[in-house]
C-alpha cells in the first residue's frame, strides 16, 4: 500500500507541475515544456512500478478498447502522414493522455481519498497562480478592449486556452467546495467567484457555450432524476451509443458543412480596401467557418484516414486561401481549424474520429446511466452530474476552439474521464473483454517509451531554442549564423517551425543570399517535401528553377503558389517576368491584370509591357 502511495504522489506532483511549468526562452514557452514534464514523470512512474513489482491490472472493456484503439490510430498515422515529425509528436501527446487516464484509474482504486482531496487543493492552488499571473497581464493591459484582453493568456499561451482552462478548473473548485473543509472550503468558495468573474471578462464565447450547455445538462439530469421514479424508462445502451454516433457522423459529414456555405462568402475584393473596418470584420466574422470549410477539403482528400496526426496545418491551403485576407495580405497562418471534431475529423478519417465518437458517446451515456443508479451516496451522484457537465461543456468548447492541442487541458480532461471510468466500472455492469496485467516487463517497456518521448520533446525544445535565435539573426541577416542554427533545430521530430515553415525554407534563403545557389535548390526541394502548400517554399522554388533555367519547373510552381494565393503577387510577378524574357507580352499583360497589389516592381513591368505592345 505503501508504495502505491508513492505511485500516486508522483502522479500529483506531475499533473501540478505539468499544469504549470513554463520556459521563456522558446517560441511556445508551455506547450514542449509541459510535454518534456509530463513524459519524464510519467516514465519515473512506471519504472517504480518496475522497480516495486507493483502490477497493473486492467479489465479490458469495450470502452476502454475504444480508447486504446483510438490512441494507437493516431499514434500510428505518421506512416501516412505528409510531415512525420508533427505526427510523431502528436501521437506521443495522445500516449501520454491514454497513460494519465490509465493512472487516475488507478488511483482512484487504490487510494481515492487521497488521491481526490489532495487533486482539489492542487486544483485550488493552481487558480490562484493562474488568477496572480492573469491580473498582472491584465494591469500590462491597461484596458478591456478586444485587442487587450487577447493579450491576458496567464500560463496557457493564449486567452482562449486561459478561459478554457479555467472552465475545467472550475469544477475542480466545485468538487472542493463540496468535499474538503475549514480553509480549503472558504478558498474553494472564493476560487469559484472569482473563476466565474474572470469568465465573464474574458468575453471567449467558446467558453460562455461551453457553461451554458454544462447547466443546461446538470438541470436535465436533475429533472430526470425528479421524475425517474414516475416513469420507467428503458434504454439499451448500446443501442443509444451506436444512435447518437450514427447521428454525430451524419451531422459532421452531411449537415455542417452546406450550413457553413450557406454563412460564408468567398470574394476576392477586387478594386477594394481591404482593410476598411466593415469589410475587416466581416472577414474575421467569417474567418472561422472559412477555415471550416477548407478542412472539409483535406478530409474529402484523404476521408478514410485523414492526413496524419499534426498535417492539417499542412494541407488546408490546398483548398487555397480565398477568403482568408488576414493570410494573404498580412501572412497570418494557422495550425489548427478551431474544432477540435473536424480537426479529428480531417487528420484521421473516419476511422478515427468514430473511434474518437465511440469513447467519447459512450463515457457520457455510461455515466448518465451511473447517475441514474447511484442512490445511497448522494455526494457521489452531484459529483458525478459535474463530471458530466464539465465533459459536455468542454467538448461544447472543444467544438469552437482547440483545448485537445495543449498538455493541460489534456491531463485534466483525462482525469475527469478517469473519474468517471471508475465509477461507471463499479455501478454499471460493462461486459468485459479479457484481464490484462500490465506486468514488470511491460512496465519496463512503457517506461522506456516515455524516456524516448522526452528525448522528442528536448530535440523539439532545442529546435525551438535556435529557431527564436535564429529569428534574430534572420533581421540582421548574418546568413551563416542562420544556415548554423537551421542545422542545430533540423531534427527527425522537428522540422518545421509553428507557423508551418520548413526550418528548411530558411536556410534556402540563407544559402540563397549568399550566392550558394546549388544548396539553397536542394533546401527548397526539402522544404516543399515537407509542406508542398506552402506559398513561400513554392514560390522560392519556382525561382530556384528560374535561376537553373528550368523554366517549364519555374512556371509549374509559380503557378501553383499564384493558385493556392491569389492575392499573393509574387509568383504573378515572377511569371511576368519569365513572359518578358520570352517576348510574350500578351501573356504578361494578362498576369498584370490579376495582380492586388500596387508596387514599384508592378508598375516597372506595366511600363515595359505597354511599350512593347504599342510598337
Amino acid at each position: 500500500m505503501k508504495r502505491d502511495l508513492i505511485i500516486t504522489g508522483f502522479f500529483l506532483w506531475a499533473i501540478i507541475l505539468s499544469s504549470l511549468i513554463l520556459s521563456p526562452f522558446v517560441l511556445d514557452f508551455t506547450l514542449t515544456t509541459r510535454f518534456i514534464t509530463l513524459a519524464l514523470f510519467l516514465g519515473v512512474i512506471f519504472f517504480i512500478f518496475y522497480r516495486t513489482n507493483v502490477t497493473l491490472k486492467v479489465d479490458m472493456d469495450l470502452l476502454l478498447l475504444v480508447y486504446v484503439a483510438y490512441t494507437l490510430f493516431c499514434s500510428s498515422s505518421l506512416l501516412w502522414a505528409k510531415n512525420t515529425s508533427e505526427a510523431i509528436f502528436e501521437g506521443c501527446k495522445l500516449f501520454l493522455a491514454l497513460l494519465v487516464f490509465m493512472l487516475t484509474l488507478f488511483s482512484m482504486k487504490r487510494h481515492q481519498h487521497y488521491f481526490i482531496n489532495n487533486l482539489l487543493k492542487f486544483a485550488i492552488i493552481l487558480f490562484f497562480i493562474e488568477l496572480a499571473v492573469g491580473i498582472s497581464q491584465f494591469c500590462e493591459a491597461g484596458n478591456l478592449s478586444k485587442e487587450a484582453l487577447y493579450n491576458i493568456t496567464a500560463i496557457n499561451g493564449h486567452k482562449n486556452l486561459y478561459s478554457g482552462f479555467l472552465f475545467l478548473n472550475l469544477l475542480f473548485l466545485i468538487m472542493a467546495f463540496l468535499r474538503l473543509t475549514k480553509l480549503w472550503k472558504g478558498l474553494a468558495f472564493t476560487s469559484i467567484i472569482l473563476c466565474v468573474m474572470i469568465l465573464f471578462v474574458l468575453k471567449t464565447k467558446a467558453v460562455w457555450m461551453g457553461l451554458a450547455t454544462s447547466m443546461i445538462v446538470y438541470f436535465a439530469i436533475s429533472a430526470y432524476l425528479l421524475i425517474s421514479n414516475k416513469i420507467n424508462l428503458k434504454l439499451n445502451i448500446y443501442a443509444a451509443i451506436i444512435s447518437l454516433v450514427i447521428l454525430t457522423n451524419v451531422f459532421f459529414l452531411f449537415v455542417l458543412q452546406p450550413v457553413i456555405r450557406d454563412h460564408i462568402t468567398y470574394t476576392s475584393k477586387t478594386g477594394l480596401e481591404v482593410r476598411k473596418n466593415k469589410i475587416e470584420k466581416k472577414e474575421l466574422d467569417d474567418e472561422r467557418l472559412i477555415i471550416w470549410d477548407k478542412t472539409y477539403h483535406v478530409f474529402k482528400e484523404h476521408p478514410l484516414m485523414g492526413v496524419g496526426m499534426g498535417n492539417w496545418q499542412i494541407y488546408y491551403p490546398d483548398a487555397a486561401l480565398t477568403g482568408l485576407w488576414r493570410c494573404e495580405d498580412l501572412n497570418v497562418t494557422f495550425q489548427r481549424p478551431h474544432n477540435d471534431f473536424l480537426w479529428i475529423l480531417s487528420e484521421t478519417g473516419i476511422i478515427g474520429f468514430n473511434l474518437f465518437l465511440f469513447f467519447l458517446v459512450g463515457i457520457i451515456l455510461f455515466l448518465i446511466k451511473c447517475i441514474t443508479s447511484i442512490t445511497a451516496h448522494k455526494q457521489v451522484r452531484v459529483e458525478l452530474m459535474l463530471c458530466c457537465t464539465a465533459i459536455t461543456g468542454f467538448f461544447t468548447i472543444s467544438f469552437f476552439d482547440f483545448p485537445k492541442e495543449r498538455i493541460e487541458h489534456l491531463i485534466w480532461i483525462n482525469i475527469l474521464l478517469g473519474i468517471s471510468y471508475y465509477h461507471i466500472k463499479k455501478t454499471v455492469p460493462i461486459v468485459s473483454l479479457k484481464h490484462i496485467s500490465v506486468d514488470k516487463t511491460a512496465c519496463l517497456i512503457i517506461s522506456g517509451s516515455l524516456s524516448i518521448m522526452v528525448c522528442i520533446g528536448i530535440l523539439r525544445y532545442k529546435g525551438e531554442l535556435c529557431l527564436r535565435e535564429m529569428y534574430t539573426y534572420k533581421t540582421g541577416k548574418v546568413a551563416g549564423k542562420v544556415i548554423d542554427l537551421c542545422k542545430s533545430a533540423s531534427s527527425f521530430v522537428y522540422t518545421i517551425d509553428p507557423t508551418s515553415v520548413p526550418i528548411s525554407w530558411y536556410s534556402g534563403n540563407a544559402n540563397a543570399s549568399v550566392g550558394n545557389y546549388k544548396q539553397a535548390l536542394a533546401d527548397f526541394k526539402n522544404a516543399y517535401q515537407l509542406n508542398p502548400y506552402n506559398r513561400n517554399v513554392i514560390n522560392d522554388l519556382a525561382s530556384s528553377y528560374a535561376f537553373e533555367n528550368n523554366i517549364d519547373s519555374a512556371k509549374k510552381y509559380y503557378e501553383e503558389a499564384a493558385r493556392i494565393s491569389p492575392r499573393f503577387d509574387d509568383p504573378k510577378l515572377n511569371l511576368v517576368a519569365i513572359y518578358i524574357k520570352e517576348d510574350n507580352y500578351k501573356a504578361a499583360s494578362a498576369r498584370l491584370k490579376l495582380l492586388f497589389h500596387n508596387s514599384e516592381r508592378r508598375t516597372a513591368y506595366q511600363k515595359i509591357v505597354e511599350l512593347m505592345i504599342k510598337e
